[in-house]
């Protein structure tokens, strides 16, 4: 029996909430309920008087709040958005710091034990109450540092070494990925990476994806960000391609962003080609393969590529005794593995964002090494090479613990 659209649709759904989002919420709710023990012995040493009718639903809506955000759109109100974002680190931070207490007083209470009476192998868990309060001191200072350092804006340097390609001497791009410009990364903090930029000197500047944090929901100074982006100082243009984040969730589609691109002078590659003028390279731009709110497919790798072939084969460098450059923007670095056999030479990517915060980065590093690439960094394999960035900008919390907000220089020798 054939399903329409509508019913593939709810089929999604319903195995996205069975296998992904209920065991989460299970999980979740688990530490929550871990956590507000501990804190409410905590709660208990402050004030003997504190009832357990008063603590746990203060604490249940504190625990759930964001749920109430999505559901009444309370997000749109500045405080409470932000409050939302930062809950999460908040979150995984206090549970493992507490977690980590509890796990080194089960430890001590054990040594202690042994040499009081070694038949005695029960562990007793025995943490003082003031142990949440300091967990709740250390947390708050790690998010500070983090909110800080988010914005401290790096530059890290490839040397890239392309043999027999294009004629030229050596190349400079800019790679620059997941700025998220939106209700957080706003005009201040993309004036800082158009600095940045033009302080390098590029001939050329990609941006692989995630330009926009929803579209251009929550861009309140649209103006001010174009001209901001309009600064970018690159002789041989600005390119880019859409990442997961790039969709106008109200009319599904891609069609503002792109109007919105096309006023600032960058080009927005959607499964296409571009040939930099006056010179043997081509830039092509994928489509994101998992769009939010948007069901938009894309070439396969294999139909790109030949895509590709047939541009170049079409320009006056396909007749040319110089072999061309193809540079690849692709947001997500699934496919590198199928790069390299369609001979792609070099591939650009973001998303990863490097996990953005200690300890996702161990979790993005197993998944996109399972996917045969990399989450951040440089990538060869064949005759193919890639560069993952962190990214400029931050989704979601405005943190960074462990990696950097960063802008790419790539020095290409041919």
């Amino acid at each position: 029996m054939d399903l329409d659209d509508r019913e593939i649709l709810w089929y999604k759904a319903a195995m996205l909430w069975l296998f992904r989002i209920i065991p989460v919420l299970f999980l979740y709710t688990g530490m929550v309920i871990y956590t507000g023990f501990r804190f409410f012995a905590f709660g208990r040493f402050l004030r003997p008087s504190l009832k357990a009718l008063i603590f746990w639903p203060l604490y249940g809506i504190l625990a759930y709040h964001f749920v109430f955000l999505a559901l009444f759109r309370l997000d749109r109100i500045k405080l409470l958005r932000l409050a939302g974002m930062y809950w999460l680190p908040f979150f995984v931070y206090l549970f493992s710091l507490i977690l980590l207490l509890d796990l080194i007083s089960c430890v001590l209470s054990q040594i202690r034990k042994k040499r009081r009476n070694p038949l005695q192998q029960n562990c007793t868990v025995r943490i003082m109450p003031a142990g949440a309060g300091a967990a709740l001191v250390l947390t708050l200072i790690v998010l500070l540092y983090g909110s800080i350092h988010a914005q401290d804006i790096r530059t890290v340097r490839y040397e890239l070494s392309i043999p027999g390609k294009t004629g030229m001497e050596s190349f400079r791009i800019i790679l620059v990925s997941d700025l998220h410009i939106g209700p957080t990364v706003g005009k201040a903090w993309t004036a800082r990476i158009v600095d940045l930029i033009n302080d390098a000197s590029p001939d050329m500047v990609c941006i692989p994806g995630d330009i926009f944090e929803s579209g251009l929901e929550g861009m309140v100074d649209q103006e001010e960000i174009a001209a901001e982006l309009r600064r970018i100082n690159a002789p041989l243009g600005v390119y880019a391609c859409p990442g997961n984040h790039d969709t106008d969730r109200r009319t599904r589609s891609t069609g503002a962003i792109a109007r919105f691109l096309a006023q600032t002078g960058i080009i927005f590659l959607q499964d296409e080609v571009a040939h930099l003028p006056g010179t043997g390279i081509f830039v092509a731009g994928r489509k994101d393969p998992r769009p939010i709110g948007l069901q938009d497919p894309r070439l396969s790798m294999e139909e790109f590529a030949a895509s590709i072939d047939g541009t170049i084969r079409d320009s006056e460098i396909g007749n040319g005794p110089d072999k061309p450059l193809v540079i690849l923007l692709d947001h997500q670095p699934l496919e590198l593995g199928q790069a390299a056999e369609a001979g792609i030479d070099l591939v650009l990517c973001g998303h990863t964002h490097r996990g953005q915060f200690f300890p996702a980065d161990f979790i993005t590093r197993l998944m996109f090494r399972g996917y045969g690439g990399t989450n951040y960094g440089l990538w060869r394999k064949n005759n193919t090479q890639a560069v993952v960035t962190s990214g400029a900008g931050v989704w979601g919390p405005p943190v960074r613990i462990g990696t950097n907000s960063e802008i790419a220089v790539l020095d290409l020798w041919f």
